[in-house]
């Protein structure tokens, strides 16, 4: 009895352990438009907010990301199959709790640091469409589905954190674009590696 028992627990262990991986791919999951590239080149994003030094922020934190990821490598523009062009549209802060007995002061923000960005063929460039297909509906007719929520994915990543309103205001607010640019790069980096 000791036995059987035994042997059905460790079968048993063994069989979820199995079942925990079944979601894992071994290789490239990299969508179909973009099986051709495999060495791209990052430029300084643009930046087109007010604050400072945010390029280079950003920038680091998405070659970072390409680096740990392993689809793609990083290399110069005369040795890419394709151009990682970035530009940060903007910032924006929202009040997520106040002080207690004054409303007006801040106690926690909602930091929200928005991105587009477009892969460019390093001979032409042209944009390289990395969109699964282009939506089927035109104008007149409205859609139903969630094609149009993807597309209107493709291109955007927006990165979020919670900042803490302190005394040093500058080093909270630097640390909170840091955490936010890591956020925004992880999804970058999602979306041209594995479609999502």
């Amino acid at each position: 009895m000791n036995r059987s028992l035994f042997a059905f627990l460790f079968l048993t262990g063994a069989a979820l352990l199995i079942s925990g991986c079944a979601g894992y791919q071994l290789g490239e999951v990299k969508p179909s438009a973009l099986a051709g590239i495999d060495r791209i080149h990052v430029p300084p994003f643009k930046n087109s907010t007010l604050e400072p030094r945010l390029s280079s922020l950003v920038t680091n934190a998405v070659l970072k990301e390409i680096q740990a990821d392993g689809t793609y490598k990083v290399t110069n523009r005369t040795n890419c199959d394709a151009i990682l062009v970035g530009e940060i549209t903007r910032i924006q802060k929202s009040q997520l709790r106040a002080v207690r007995n004054d409303t007006l002061q801040s106690q926690e923000l909602s930091v929200y640091l928005y991105i587009e960005y477009h892969l460019e063929d390093p001979a032409t460039g042209q944009r390289i469409d990395s969109t699964a297909t282009p939506s089927k509906y035109g104008s007149d007719e409205k859609s139903t589905g969630d094609e149009d929520v993807y597309l209107s994915r493709q291109g955007a990543v927006t990165g979020r954190t919670i900042q803490f309103v302190d005394p040093s205001f500058q080093v909270g607010e630097r640390n909170a674009l840091s955490v936010a640019a890591q956020d925004a790069a992880t999804k970058l980096v999602s979306q041209i590696a594995d479609g999502w």
